[in-house]
């Protein structure tokens, strides 16, 4: 499967104190500003050749925020581009893999392994062109 790195996912408590410490301790350029998403709030900075999407709640008591209760704050996610979304996905679920869905993206566009598997890792799959476009703007 032609799988390519393309970001570490963060969970937070504060977006505004992960992104100053981003910028302005590690150096790291936003490529993208704050803005709302399904089950929070999202950024996404650049650090070298490291892109982080870091998350945080939206309010206390949203899902995202129990998950930080429950996890702690850290890395929630890696991500990976495919140039075939569906294939890669039944790929890995044919592997073994519990494919979850799209977890509030496009099921064109995002793909999630569920994190209960051995690396008690959560996988994230983008279609290779999508992550393209969002990649130019920064």
């Amino acid at each position: 499967m032609d799988m390519a790195f393309a970001k570490i996912n963060l969970r937070v408590r504060d977006l505004d104190a992960a992104l100053a410490y981003a910028t302005g301790v590690l150096g790291a350029t936003v490529i993208h500003p704050r803005q709302p998403i399904s089950f929070g709030d999202m950024a996404m900075v650049r650090v070298g050749g490291l892109v982080m999407e870091i998350i945080a709640p939206a309010s206390p008591d949203s899902p995202l925020a129990r998950l930080i209760e429950s996890r702690g704050e850290g890395i929630d996610s890696v991500g990976f581009t495919v140039p075939e979304l569906q294939a890669a996905s039944d790929a890995l679920d044919a592997a073994g893999g519990r494919m979850i869905g799209s977890q509030g993206g496009s099921a064109t566009d995002i793909a999630w392994l569920h994190p209960k598997n051995p690396l008690s890792l959560s996988v994230e799959l983008l279609r290779r062109d999508f992550w393209e476009g969002v990649t130019k703007n920064g």
